[in-house]
């Protein structure tokens, strides 16, 4: 119960900050359980699989010549090298953050003036409006919501005007993959800043990222993170990778030693590890299609998926936060939105084998319950 202390010291810190920030709502993440609890886990698009085993040689590395008693490269000097390596780019067109969080909130921050617009598909991943409010700028949103195939409305996303165009590619939470050249044309008669956010590329075809696009279209700016493709959420490390000119603006904006030792070290292995990368890619991409199709046969709407997750609708006579309510009780997380079009769907992340069938099961067991019931 609050005193009346509390209250007037509230009332005494207004004077201290900037109104604007008593108005902002923060970014709402999935539930983080305890990671010992013996929860089924797959609300928030984690790898159920674990990083390269070579990340242990430079943690060791590390460890053994106490160099964690010094300051990081303030750049990420080798990672950033193998980057642009991978991706035959320059290393001044790579920006290493702190998680691709941080990228996305220096490109918001660096394009996002007093009045200015940025425009996304929506729904979409639900920190982009955060950003824009937490410039504290008036900055306008400007949603297209998305067609009832749920794809991109290309034709009023090409209409829009803005400082800012972000998407999600492949989009989330629907998992859809759009068409590169409808996505390169939008590009091409963008006025501002284009950022395509690439968090769950890697679960997408070959050839899918607009990374290869960068040289041509000097408004272009890609997000990628290794925290799903790589299993590295735990550390948080993402780029951007652009117009070297750019980029060398928004380091103008990033902390002094944005990313630690550890982390630039733990990347950069499971980085080089391509063969290991490729592997668990490949498992998750087999267990989503055969979560996909067991779901589809008991009923579920879902669109193809080219990400490690599925964005699915429930059938007749079950409701998305039942379904969400019940396997919460059972020890399954996984995710509803109760907003839009979203709320009519359930997000659940791919696991592990055993953790896919137990979810299954556990589904299939309530489908049935509910229709005996009625």
């Amino acid at each position: 119960m609050c005193s009346c202390n509390d209250k007037r010291s509230k009332q005494t810190l207004r004077k201290y900050f900037r109104k604007e920030l008593y108005k902002l709502k923060a970014y709402t993440p999935g539930i983080q359980p305890n990671p010992e609890d013996k929860i089924i886990k797959l609300n928030t698009n984690e790898n159920p699989y674990p990083p390269s085993p070579t990340i242990r040689k430079e943690i060791d590395r590390i460890i053994k010549n106490q160099l964690l008693k010094r300051y990081p490269n303030p750049n990420s000097k080798d990672l950033r090298k193998e980057i642009a390596r991978h991706y035959k780019l320059q290393e001044s067109q790579i920006l290493v953050t702190n998680g691709s969080d941080e990228g996305l909130a220096l490109l918001f921050k660096g394009v996002l003036g007093k009045n200015s617009t940025v425009v996304m598909p929506y729904p979409t991943y639900s920190l982009y409006p955060v950003l824009a409010d937490i410039q504290m700028n008036s900055v306008n949103i400007k949603k297209i919501p998305l067609l009832q195939n749920l794809h991109f409305d290309f034709l009023n996303l090409q209409k829009s005007k803005g400082e800012l165009l972000t998407f999600a590619h492949p989009n989330a939470p629907t998992g859809i993959l759009e068409e590169k050249e409808k996505l390169i044309n939008l590009i091409k008669n963008f006025s501002g800043v284009v950022l395509s956010d690439e968090a769950y590329i890697d679960f997408s075809p070959f050839g899918s990222s607009l990374i290869s696009e960068i040289n041509n279209h000097e408004n272009l700016i890609v997000s990628r993170t290794y925290s799903k493709s790589y299993s590295l959420t735990g550390i948080r490390v993402g780029y951007l990778a652009g117009n070297e000119n750019s980029i060398r603006l928004l380091e103008k904006l990033k902390d002094s030693y944005n990313v630690g030792m550890l982390e630039q070290y733990i990347a950069l292995a499971a980085q080089i590890d391509q063969k290991y990368f490729l592997q668990n890619r490949k498992k998750v991409i087999i267990e989503r299609e055969k979560v996909r199709a067991k779901l589809i046969e008991l009923g579920f709407e879902i669109p193809k998926s080219d990400t490690n997750f599925l964005f699915a609708k429930p059938p007749k006579g079950l409701s998305a936060k039942e379904i969400f309510d019940s396997l919460t009780k059972s020890g399954i997380l996984i995710r509803y939105f109760s907003d839009g079009i979203s709320k009519d769907y359930i997000r659940i992340t791919i696991g592990t084998e055993r953790e896919n069938k137990i979810v299954t099961n556990t589904i299939s067991s309530l489908i049935t319950n509910s229709f005996t019931k009625n």
